[in-house]
């Protein structure tokens, strides 16, 4: 369901509006916005959505919310449409070997979290890139984790 839902997502997804805009600017620094302005409109939309629900299950965590904004920035450089996306997420669940950028698309999470760690972003935005949706790594507030998942899935 989840994935149907993106899908759908990607396809229909229009470009953010200005207000959606300002709200990532308020939320981001500079460098972390150039990183998220490189992101396909649909997963600029996506992640504002992540990121506003993490915002309502962690009032005032704007550690969290940026998390959210930032989670799937390792999508930027792959260039894959939602067919794509969709066909390598498929061939991954049957154990089928991918393409290049359909594996490139696959793991998205630990491209993001490189380039994440370059930019100097907190722990817990990384590893939210790197790993989610697994549960969190040692030493992270479950509580953090759990909201950002629940963020992401709902």
């Amino acid at each position: 369901t989840h994935l149907i839902r993106r899908f759908l997502g990607f396809i229909t997804a229009r470009p953010l509006g200005p207000r959606e805009q300002a709200e990532v600017v308020d939320l981001l620094t500079q460098d972390e916005a150039v990183l998220f302005w490189r992101q396909h409109p649909a997963d600029q939309r996506h992640a504002l959505e992540v990121a506003r629900r993490a915002w309502q299950l962690r009032p005032g965590s704007r550690l969290l919310a940026r998390a959210g904004l930032l989670h799937d920035i390792g999508k930027s450089d792959v260039n894959l449409g939602a067919i794509g996306r969709s066909l390598a997420t498929v061939l991954e669940a049957l154990h089928v070997p991918l393409p290049d950028r359909m594996a490139r698309y696959r793991a998205h999470g630990e491209l993001g979290a490189v380039t994440l760690e370059a930019a100097g972003v907190e722990d817990l935005i990384v590893a939210f890139a790197r790993v989610h949706p697994d549960p969190a790594p040692a030493g992270f507030d479950q509580a953090d984790w759990a909201a950002l998942l629940e963020a992401d899935h709902t």
